[in-house]
Protein backbone atom coordinates (compact mmCIF):
# COMPACT_ATOMS: atom_id res chain seq x y z
CA UNK A 1 0.00 0.00 0.00
CA UNK A 2 1.34 3.06 -0.97
CA UNK A 3 2.13 5.96 1.60
CA UNK A 4 0.63 9.19 1.80
CA UNK A 5 3.27 11.10 0.00
CA UNK A 6 3.76 8.38 -2.40
CA UNK A 7 0.03 9.05 -2.94
CA UNK A 8 0.09 12.32 -3.47
CA UNK A 9 3.30 12.33 -5.54
CA UNK A 10 2.12 10.13 -8.14
CA UNK A 11 -1.52 12.24 -8.44
CA UNK A 12 0.48 15.55 -8.71
CA UNK A 13 2.96 14.04 -11.49
CA UNK A 14 -0.02 12.86 -13.22
CA UNK A 15 -2.12 15.60 -13.27
CA UNK A 16 0.42 18.58 -13.61
CA UNK A 17 -0.15 19.22 -17.62
CA UNK A 18 -3.54 20.03 -16.97
CA UNK A 19 -3.63 21.38 -13.19
CA UNK A 20 -3.94 24.90 -14.16
CA UNK A 21 -6.72 24.17 -16.49
CA UNK A 22 -8.36 22.69 -13.89
CA UNK A 23 -7.83 25.25 -11.11
CA UNK A 24 -9.47 27.60 -13.70
CA UNK A 25 -12.14 25.67 -14.61
CA UNK A 26 -13.29 23.81 -11.09
CA UNK A 27 -13.30 27.89 -9.41
CA UNK A 28 -15.29 29.07 -11.80
CA UNK A 29 -12.00 31.42 -12.25
CA UNK A 30 -11.06 32.68 -8.61
CA UNK A 31 -8.46 30.71 -7.51
CA UNK A 32 -6.10 33.20 -8.54
CA UNK A 33 -8.35 36.08 -6.74
CA UNK A 34 -8.16 33.87 -3.54
CA UNK A 35 -4.13 33.58 -4.27
CA UNK A 36 -3.70 37.76 -4.43
CA UNK A 37 -5.58 37.78 -0.89
CA UNK A 38 -3.12 35.69 0.56
CA UNK A 39 -0.51 37.30 -0.49
CA UNK A 40 -2.57 40.64 0.86
CA UNK A 41 -2.12 38.63 4.21
CA UNK A 42 1.33 37.73 3.62
CA UNK A 43 2.33 41.47 3.55
CA UNK A 44 4.61 41.10 1.14
CA UNK A 45 7.27 44.21 -0.14
CA UNK A 46 10.17 44.55 -2.52
CA UNK A 47 13.31 42.85 -1.11
CA UNK A 48 11.43 40.11 0.99
CA UNK A 49 13.23 36.57 1.22
CA UNK A 50 9.83 33.93 0.76
CA UNK A 51 8.82 30.77 0.06
CA UNK A 52 6.15 29.06 -1.54
CA UNK A 53 5.40 25.87 -0.18
CA UNK A 54 4.04 23.06 -2.72
CA UNK A 55 4.79 25.84 -5.06
CA UNK A 56 2.82 23.61 -8.08
CA UNK A 57 3.37 24.88 -11.58
CA UNK A 58 3.89 28.79 -9.51
CA UNK A 59 1.26 30.81 -10.11
CA UNK A 60 1.66 31.93 -6.24
CA UNK A 61 5.34 31.88 -6.61
CA UNK A 62 5.18 34.41 -9.57
CA UNK A 63 2.30 36.66 -7.77
CA UNK A 64 4.56 36.91 -4.98
CA UNK A 65 7.94 37.09 -6.95
CA UNK A 66 6.03 40.30 -8.44
CA UNK A 67 5.18 41.95 -4.73
CA UNK A 68 8.76 41.49 -3.89
CA UNK A 69 11.05 42.38 -6.71
CA UNK A 70 13.10 43.56 -8.18
CA UNK A 71 14.76 42.74 -5.31
CA UNK A 72 13.10 40.04 -3.32
CA UNK A 73 13.75 36.61 -4.08
CA UNK A 74 10.83 33.69 -4.15
CA UNK A 75 11.52 30.05 -3.44
CA UNK A 76 8.74 27.97 -5.17
CA UNK A 77 9.40 24.31 -3.17
CA UNK A 78 7.75 21.14 -4.38
CA UNK A 79 8.10 17.63 -4.53
CA UNK A 80 6.58 16.83 -8.14
CA UNK A 81 9.61 17.43 -10.73
CA UNK A 82 6.96 17.81 -13.50
CA UNK A 83 5.26 20.66 -11.60
CA UNK A 84 8.73 22.54 -11.06
CA UNK A 85 9.40 21.97 -14.65
CA UNK A 86 6.13 23.67 -15.99
CA UNK A 87 6.65 26.29 -13.33
CA UNK A 88 10.29 27.12 -14.59
CA UNK A 89 8.86 27.06 -18.30
CA UNK A 90 6.65 29.93 -16.36
CA UNK A 91 9.26 31.72 -14.61
CA UNK A 92 11.66 31.94 -18.15
CA UNK A 93 8.64 33.85 -19.53
CA UNK A 94 8.50 36.64 -16.75
CA UNK A 95 10.20 40.36 -17.06
CA UNK A 96 13.31 41.30 -15.11
CA UNK A 97 13.51 41.94 -11.57
CA UNK A 98 11.35 38.14 -11.00
CA UNK A 99 13.27 36.12 -8.84
CA UNK A 100 11.96 32.33 -8.79
CA UNK A 101 13.98 29.47 -8.27
CA UNK A 102 12.43 26.02 -8.52
CA UNK A 103 13.59 23.80 -5.82
CA UNK A 104 12.45 20.13 -5.37
CA UNK A 105 12.25 19.58 -1.96
CA UNK A 106 9.64 17.80 1.11
CA UNK A 107 7.86 20.33 3.14
CA UNK A 108 8.67 18.03 5.81
CA UNK A 109 12.88 18.77 5.47
CA UNK A 110 13.43 22.18 4.57
CA UNK A 111 16.70 22.72 2.86
CA UNK A 112 17.26 25.82 3.85
CA UNK A 113 18.88 27.86 7.22
CA UNK A 114 17.17 28.63 10.49
CA UNK A 115 15.69 32.23 10.11
CA UNK A 116 16.22 32.40 6.02
CA UNK A 117 13.25 33.78 5.03
CA UNK A 118 11.11 36.44 5.97
CA UNK A 119 7.37 34.78 4.53
CA UNK A 120 6.32 31.48 3.94
CA UNK A 121 2.68 31.24 1.88
CA UNK A 122 1.31 27.78 0.65
CA UNK A 123 -1.86 27.40 -1.81
CA UNK A 124 -3.86 24.29 -1.07
CA UNK A 125 -1.24 22.21 0.00
CA UNK A 126 -1.65 21.28 3.87
CA UNK A 127 -4.30 18.82 3.18
CA UNK A 128 -1.65 16.85 1.23
CA UNK A 129 1.33 16.85 3.40
CA UNK A 130 2.15 13.35 5.44
CA UNK A 131 3.41 15.04 8.72
CA UNK A 132 1.36 18.51 8.77
CA UNK A 133 2.84 18.58 12.74
CA UNK A 134 7.06 18.54 10.73
CA UNK A 135 5.87 21.05 8.22
CA UNK A 136 4.77 23.63 10.12
CA UNK A 137 7.84 22.96 12.75
CA UNK A 138 10.00 23.69 9.45
CA UNK A 139 8.59 26.52 7.99
CA UNK A 140 8.67 28.18 12.03
CA UNK A 141 12.45 27.09 11.92
CA UNK A 142 12.96 28.70 8.05
CA UNK A 143 11.43 32.09 9.15
CA UNK A 144 12.64 35.12 10.81
CA UNK A 145 11.72 36.72 13.56
CA UNK A 146 8.57 38.69 13.11
CA UNK A 147 8.31 36.38 9.92
CA UNK A 148 4.62 35.24 8.20
CA UNK A 149 3.23 32.40 7.80
CA UNK A 150 0.14 32.07 5.23
CA UNK A 151 -1.71 29.39 4.52
CA UNK A 152 -4.77 29.39 1.35
CA UNK A 153 -6.65 26.09 1.84
CA UNK A 154 -9.74 24.53 1.57
CA UNK A 155 -12.29 24.15 4.14
CA UNK A 156 -16.14 23.34 4.77
CA UNK A 157 -18.74 26.31 4.63
CA UNK A 158 -20.76 27.07 7.56
CA UNK A 159 -24.70 27.32 6.25
CA UNK A 160 -26.22 24.20 5.61
CA UNK A 161 -27.58 24.83 2.08
CA UNK A 162 -23.90 25.57 1.09
CA UNK A 163 -22.41 22.97 2.54
CA UNK A 164 -25.57 20.69 0.47
CA UNK A 165 -24.35 22.40 -2.36
CA UNK A 166 -20.69 21.87 -1.79
CA UNK A 167 -20.62 18.46 -1.44
CA UNK A 168 -22.66 17.69 -4.68
CA UNK A 169 -19.54 20.30 -6.73
CA UNK A 170 -17.16 18.35 -5.20
CA UNK A 171 -18.71 14.56 -5.52
CA UNK A 172 -19.42 15.24 -9.32
CA UNK A 173 -18.98 18.52 -11.04
CA UNK A 174 -15.03 18.56 -9.92
CA UNK A 175 -14.58 14.84 -10.85
CA UNK A 176 -16.15 15.49 -13.68
CA UNK A 177 -14.19 18.49 -15.04
CA UNK A 178 -11.25 16.39 -14.02
CA UNK A 179 -11.98 13.45 -15.77
CA UNK A 180 -12.42 16.41 -18.61
CA UNK A 181 -9.21 18.16 -17.92
CA UNK A 182 -7.13 15.58 -17.57
CA UNK A 183 -8.02 12.01 -18.48
CA UNK A 184 -8.64 10.59 -15.10
CA UNK A 185 -11.19 10.59 -12.46
CA UNK A 186 -9.40 9.29 -9.48
CA UNK A 187 -7.23 12.50 -8.04
CA UNK A 188 -10.42 14.29 -7.77
CA UNK A 189 -12.26 11.83 -5.51
CA UNK A 190 -8.73 12.35 -3.75
CA UNK A 191 -9.69 16.26 -3.79
CA UNK A 192 -13.40 15.95 -2.33
CA UNK A 193 -12.07 13.23 0.33
CA UNK A 194 -9.01 15.58 1.54
CA UNK A 195 -11.21 18.22 2.10
CA UNK A 196 -13.82 16.71 4.47
CA UNK A 197 -10.32 14.45 6.25
CA UNK A 198 -8.47 18.09 7.16
CA UNK A 199 -8.76 19.90 10.38
CA UNK A 200 -11.47 22.18 10.97
CA UNK A 201 -10.56 25.87 11.34
CA UNK A 202 -10.52 26.11 15.02
CA UNK A 203 -7.99 22.78 15.22
CA UNK A 204 -6.29 23.99 12.30
CA UNK A 205 -5.41 27.57 14.35
CA UNK A 206 -4.48 25.63 17.35
CA UNK A 207 -2.00 23.76 15.69
CA UNK A 208 -0.25 26.49 14.54
CA UNK A 209 -0.37 27.43 17.67
CA UNK A 210 1.01 24.71 19.19
CA UNK A 211 4.05 25.08 16.49
CA UNK A 212 4.72 28.29 17.64
CA UNK A 213 3.02 30.65 16.12
CA UNK A 214 1.56 33.79 17.53
CA UNK A 215 -1.32 36.39 16.37
CA UNK A 216 -3.35 33.38 14.40
CA UNK A 217 -6.14 34.28 12.51
CA UNK A 218 -8.56 32.72 10.01
CA UNK A 219 -10.18 34.22 7.58
CA UNK A 220 -12.91 32.40 6.16
CA UNK A 221 -14.11 33.11 2.32
CA UNK A 222 -17.26 31.69 0.21
CA UNK A 223 -18.96 31.26 4.10
CA UNK A 224 -15.61 28.99 4.74
CA UNK A 225 -15.16 26.98 1.58
CA UNK A 226 -11.71 28.44 1.52
CA UNK A 227 -9.98 29.66 3.83
CA UNK A 228 -7.03 32.23 4.89
CA UNK A 229 -4.65 31.04 7.99
CA UNK A 230 -2.27 33.04 9.26
CA UNK A 231 0.50 33.46 11.68
CA UNK A 232 3.52 35.28 13.09
CA UNK A 233 6.92 34.22 14.28
CA UNK A 234 7.74 35.86 17.63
Amino acid sequence: MQTKEAYVHTLFDQISPRYDLFNRLASFGLDQSWRRRALAAAGLRPGLRVLDLGAGTADLALAAAEAVCPTGVVIALDLSQPMLRLAAQKCAQTPPGFHVRPVNARAEQLPLSNGAIEAVVSGFVMRNVSDLGRVLAESHRVLTRGGRLVILEFGRPQPAAMRWGHAAWLTAGAPMIGWLATGARWPFTYLRRSIAEFLDPATFAAQLRAAGFSDVTALPMMAGAVMIYRGVKP
